[in-house]
């Protein structure tokens, strides 16, 4: 099986990955503040992710129906256009759906509550994302099975990039939709508060294990044919780089600010808040794993690795 590219209603490059799983590519190639959404064109229309592009999504609304938005996850990305389908039902899991249905949630799982960059997210999810809450009709679990009219899909729960961080199998298709487990060059996110390092390595290798034909993901290149083992490797071989970094860093102690300063993830010339905080959210997980197993230590405000 591979995907076809076709070109609908001369408007932007649709992907078709089955007769009715459709592609739609997020704006900037799929780079951040946009993400990639698949359409079902079946049960009505049903939109998986609404971060891609708003008028190729209100154009399918129109013309093939749009019925339900099952969301992989809260993160402001991926809900970026829900608020301009007000009329549109909404699926998320279950462990996912409360940070959909309270901005208060949202922020906690964040991290943001009560920190120094709560004013700027507030102001961001807010206004450039339209973060507006939503009522979850469905709660969906693990290994629970999804059928969108003669589409059948299966939920793969994969917990790290958010606690309940929703996949897409669909078996008659041979197509899985790893949402954020996007195999980038970036690497991996797992800075929310309930974000977990070892959680997002089990849910990357059973993923990579389902042994999907085509893998689909949220962000840059989209469509992934065949054994994806190496890939996900490579992706995940970033959260091993972060680490040695940050030792590498910490043979003098070092305050949070320090750690932050350094751009370990993003790199120099990356300032602001935003980036701030995504330093902070993913340094803290290194740190808090070096802490536990007895590789760091902290006296004061600042950290230093042992050994």
């Amino acid at each position: 099986m591979r995907a076809e590219r076709q070109e609908e209603s001369g408007t932007k490059l649709i992907q078709r990955l089955a007769e009715r799983i459709w592609l739609i590519e997020g704006g900037k190639g799929g780079r951040y503040p946009y993400a990639h959404s698949l359409y079902i064109r079946d049960g009505g229309g049903v939109l998986i992710d609404c971060g891609s592009d708003l008028q190729e999504i209100l154009r399918l609304k129109k013309e093939d129906g749009l019925r339900t938005v099952v969301m992989t996850h809260y993160h402001e990305d991926h809900f970026f256009f829900l608020h301009a389908l007000p009329d549109v039902e909404v699926w998320a899991s279950a462990e996912d759906a409360p940070a959909l249905e309270s901005f208060e949630t949202l922020l906690d799982r964040y991290g943001l509550l009560g920190s120094e960059w709560e004013t700027f997210f507030r102001s961001l999810l807010s206004e450039k994302f339209s973060y507006r809450p939503r009522g979850i009709a469905r709660r969906i679990s693990d290994g629970e099975r999804l059928t969108f009219g003669r589409t059948e899909a299966t939920a793969v729960i994969a917990p790290g990039h958010t606690p309940g961080h929703l996949c897409l199998q669909f078996p008659a298709d041979g197509i899985l939709f790893l949402a954020d487990y996007d195999l980038s060059d970036f690497g991996p996110w797992y800075g929310d508060k309930p974000g977990s390092i070892e959680e997002f390595r089990r849910s990357t290798k059973r993923l990579a294990d389902i042994g999907a034909k085509i893998h689909v993901v949220s962000h840059d290149i989209p469509v992934h044919s065949g054994d994806i083992g190496s890939k996900a490797a490579a992706y995940l071989s970033h959260i091993d780089r972060r680490e040695e970094a940050l030792r590498g860093f910490l043979r003098q102690p070092r305050t949070m600010r320090e750690i932050i300063d350094r751009r370990i993830v993003y790199g120099d010339g990356r300032p602001g808040p935003w980036f701030d905080y995504g330093e902070w959210a993913l340094m803290t997980k290194h740190l808090e794993g070096m802490l536990a197993r007895g590789e760091a230590s902290r006296h004061g405000d600042r950290y230093a690795a042992r050994g």
